[in-house]
């Protein structure tokens, strides 16, 4: 799996477990990316793809296994 926009699928689980609590406000998940060094365009593009992505059939499951494996890994070391 390559990066999009320079985010790999375990730093996008990373990111969002870091985003869990506001996951849908776009505002502050922009910020906390922010936070990170990732600009807007950067991680707006990664959502879109990665959610697509994770979403789609063809892909089996593959993308999305990837994903919660490093995004369970995040949440339990989030404060």
């Amino acid at each position: 799996m390559d990066a999009i926009n320079g985010i790999t699928i375990e730093r996008y689980a990373e990111l969002c477990a870091k985003m869990n609590d506001v996951i849908k406000d776009k505002d502050a998940c922009i910020k906390i990316a922010a936070s990170e060094g990732i600009r807007k365009v950067d991680w707006e593009a990664a959502h879109k793809i990665w959610q697509s992505i994770m979403t789609d059939p063809s892909d089996m499951g593959r993308t999305a296994s990837a994903f919660e494996k490093s995004w369970h890994a995040a949440l339990s070391t989030k404060n």
